[in-house]
């Protein structure tokens, strides 16, 4: 989908460092398919499942797979957000 707007911060955090997510940079239609069908199975620990198989990947040496579940990780937390990410047009 293209590249990343730069990281999401959080202005509401109490201490003076803001906490910044990246978003997604690259993600395919199969990837949001993956990610909502994640969420429906584990509901809350979704993230925890997608980290999860990336470290699995990792530790096989699929770097591929490992940076494909990094992003679907990154992907989920931007799905499951209350509030609109980024600029809308």
């Amino acid at each position: 989908m293209g590249q990343s707007p730069g990281p999401v911060c959080d202005p509401k955090q109490p201490s003076k460092a803001a906490v910044c997510m990246y978003l997604p940079l690259y993600v395919e239609p199969r990837d949001v398919a993956e990610a909502t069908t994640l969420m429906d199975t584990f509901g809350p620990k979704v993230g925890i499942e997608a980290a999860e198989r990336a470290i699995k990947s990792r530790i096989v040496g699929n770097h591929l797979h490992y940076c494909r579940w990094r992003q679907i990780e990154r992907l989920i937390i931007v799905l499951s957000a209350r509030t609109t990410l980024g600029t809308i047009h």
